[in-house]
């Protein structure tokens, strides 16, 4: 899959061609021939933003918006927004043609084919188009490897290309992709396990915190000191009961003992319902309290901003918002009230059930009732406190049981010979290239957490070949990809390459050259203007203070 051609012209009225840049195979270079060398703004950059626009960025106004200050150049926005100016890219994959258009201007639309698409629709489709898949990886993740334009991050980095948001498990996942490490399906189902492994990792953690227990043996060492601590208790409290009386009353006992007994269960029951409500309770009004408003005018203008128009006002949204959670709260409390009441009622059955059997409770002698109180109140706390301890065994083992068979599961779908053989066949490139470059044979390996790990077999990476080394990468993923007949994006797109010095500038036109592939560069003249190895077909556009980009 290549690029065939950027076209850049105004819509309104009779259409006004403004560039039309053809693509060619191996080297195509933008040039800024500003005779001071400083690269003033004629657009060199705002090219390869215009690419990256029709793969599906979002952000239409960085194409006037400065990477570096964040100002904005407003009459070249005035310009883009009063002449209706469009971006065409046309890209070619085997004998098909796909023309990717985008109307730069506020509220333009996308289309491919002439067809229409919503932004997440075009991105959509653009996946299917240009890597033949639905699932994730998205189309940006992926892309963002082919097109390396955000000049600050592009300098000091190989492999983590994305931003800086982007976990570990996304990285696996695209990298699966891009190099076959595993199948799609896999891959996906990899990406799901391990966010859930990592969602069971943290119920774990909040487990530990809340009970304060270390692991699973600490908390079944303290089930079983407060299980002897009942079972004393249940024995001195039968001790305690006149075995005449009991023995007259063998029928009545065994009935108001169940009473009491399901009063009491269900008294611990609702005590912890009570106690999760309440911490429920305590985190809505911490997290109302909290509300951030402006990240919900960010959610609203960009929702604003997408769909054109929006019924509501803002104010409507956050008082919205605002009562869900007071709806929420509202909810939780009528529950705490209910039980709370519930729990009075049955503390008042269980009291009038001993108040009407007070003839069989004399079964403890008269002068033994304060300690039968003591410990009636004593064995039913420390068997609260074992019901507790038991249910946050239970659902602790069952986590970890949960937890350890979706990492079995992990591994068994990781494990996969032909992994390592497609990284092996990677590295013969990658290594051939980085030796005829500089003595130093670079290498991909299996790495954690991080997904891949470059390496070497010689001395360590020297900081100053960060950006060669960037561009022997996606050297050689080209050659990769074309031992294993993958029908991926061959083009690569990169600005700033003026810390690539002339030597190593050279192999790397050699390598482009030689394997089928396709880079677009954007440089200054005054760095290239005096290499022989860059021949004047290779450059593509030459821009300056007379001559800018959109000729305005």
């Amino acid at each position: 899959m290549y690029l065939n051609r950027l076209r850049i012209f105004e819509s309104v009225g009779e259409t006004k061609e403004i560039r039309n840049i053809p693509f060619k195979s191996s080297l195509n270079i933008v040039v800024d021939d500003t005779e001071d060398g400083k690269g003033n703004n004629v657009g060199k950059t705002t090219f390869l933003k215009l690419i990256d626009i029709c793969l599906g960025a979002k952000d239409k106004k960085y194409i006037w918006t400065d990477n570096d200050t964040g100002s904005e150049t407003s009459n070249l926005k005035n310009y883009i927004n009063e002449k209706k100016v469009c971006a065409e890219l046309e890209v070619a994959k085997n004998d098909l043609v796909y023309i990717l258009k985008v109307e730069l201007y506020e509220k333009g639309k996308r289309y491919i084919n002439n067809k229409a698409y919503t932004l997440p629709a075009y991105i959509d489709k653009l996946n299917e188009i240009f890597f033949s898949i639905e699932k994730p990886p998205s189309f940006r993740q992926l892309i963002g490897k082919f097109v390396r334009i955000k000049q600050k991050e592009d300098a000091n980095t190989f492999l983590k290309y994305l931003h800086s948001t982007t976990t570990n498990a996304e990285y696996k996942n695209i990298y699966d992709f891009l190099f076959k490490l595993s199948s799609i399906e896999a891959s996906a189902e990899k990406l799901v396990l391990d966010q859930e492994i990592g969602q069971l990792e943290k119920d774990l953690l909040k487990i530990v915190k809340l009970h304060k227990f270390s692991n699973i043996d600490d908390i079944k060492e303290r089930a079983r000191i407060v299980r002897n601590t009942v079972l004393s208790l249940e024995k001195k409290f039968n001790s305690i009961i006149n075995m005449r009386k009991y023995k007259e009353n063998l029928e009545s006992i065994p009935q108001i003992k169940n009473r009491i007994n399901n009063l009491n269960d269900s008294i611990e029951g609702a005590l912890f319902k009570i106690s999760k409500i309440e911490k429920i309770l305590s985190k809505e009004t911490k997290d109302t309290e909290s509300i951030d408003e402006s990240l919900l005018l960010d959610f609203y203008n960009d929702v604003k901003h997408s769909l054109g128009s929006v019924p509501k006002q803002f104010d409507e949204l956050v008082d919205f918002n605002n009562r869900i959670k007071e709806n929420k709260i509202s909810y939780y409390q009528e529950r705490l009230q209910k039980i709370s009441t519930d729990v009075d009622k049955m503390v008042k059955l269980r009291d009038s059930i001993l108040q009407e059997n007070k003839d069989i409770i004399s079964l403890i002698s008269e002068e033994n009732f304060s300690e039968f109180e003591r410990t009636h109140k004593e064995l039913i706390e420390q068997s609260e406190q074992l019901g507790e301890l038991t249910k946050v065994q239970e659902i602790y083992e069952e986590l970890t049981e949960e937890l350890r068979l979706k990492k079995a599961r992990y591994t068994d779908i990781s494990t996969d010979a032909d992994s390592l053989d497609n990284l092996s066949k990677f590295n013969e490139y990658l290594t051939q290239y980085s030796y005829e470059i500089f003595g130093q044979r670079l290498y991909l390996s299996r790495g954690n957490p991080f997904p891949l790990k470059l390496s070497n077999v010689d001395d360590g990476i020297g900081t100053g070949h960060r950006k060669t080394i960037t561009l022997l990468l996606d050297i050689a993923y080209v050659s990769f990809i074309n031992e294993l007949g993958l029908d991926y994006p061959k083009f690569f797109i990169h600005d700033v390459i003026e810390t690539v010095d002339e030597h190593n500038l050279r192999k790397i036109v050699e390598f482009i050259n030689e394997n089928d592939s396709q880079f677009i560069f954007a440089v200054l003249n005054e760095k290239i203007g005096d290499y022989s190895f860059i021949k004047e077909t290779d450059i593509i556009l030459r821009l300056s203070e007379e001559d800018k980009l959109f000729k305005v």
